[in-house]
């Protein structure tokens, strides 16, 4: 028989993980504050529209001013948002008949109106290619880019 003492202290632990629980972003340890949120709720749209192959919800998601050099000094594969909605999405959508994407959420850094996102994210997709179908496998980190626009949080960056 469990003493009245031992019940407290395993109340008392139990409503402490539930508490701490609560109080952080879905599958991370980041504090759930309006902004980290906000991210969050970016990240899980963009890989929603990901999977749906939605190049309108992707581009949705992204402000005007993104800008992407690649990670490399080669400007000839810088693009911007027009690229990004007209060329890169299109032609890699129109290629992939099935996505299956997993994003971990690793931190969230909010200063004022900008803010960046570490990911590692995970994805798998069946590709219909003129040599044939073939299905493509990534997983990698990054850090995505945001900043505040009319309220709300853009990509501007790390696609």
């Amino acid at each position: 028989m469990m003493s009245l003492r031992v019940t407290a202290v395993l109340l008392t632990c139990a409503s402490l993980l539930m508490g701490c629980a609560h109080g952080n972003l879905p599958g991370t340890t980041i504090p759930a504050t309006d902004d980290n949120r906000a991210i969050y709720d970016v990240l899980v749209a963009f890989r929603t529209a990901l999977e749906n192959r939605d190049s309108a919800a992707l581009t949705a998601l992204v402000s005007k001013k993104y800008f992407e050099d690649n990670g490399t000094v080669d400007a000839a594969d810088d693009y911007g948002y027009e690229e990004l909605a007209t060329k890169v999405l299109p032609q890699s959508l129109a290629a992939t008949k099935e996505m299956y994407v997993t994003i971990e959420i690793h931190d969230i850094v909010v200063r004022g109106d900008s803010a960046t996102a570490d990911i590692r994210y995970a994805s798998r997709a069946r590709l219909d290619l003129p040599a044939g179908t073939l299905w493509d496998s990534h997983r990698e980190f990054n850090r995505v880019e945001f900043e505040r626009e009319a309220g709300h949080f853009m990509i501007v960056k790390g696609l």
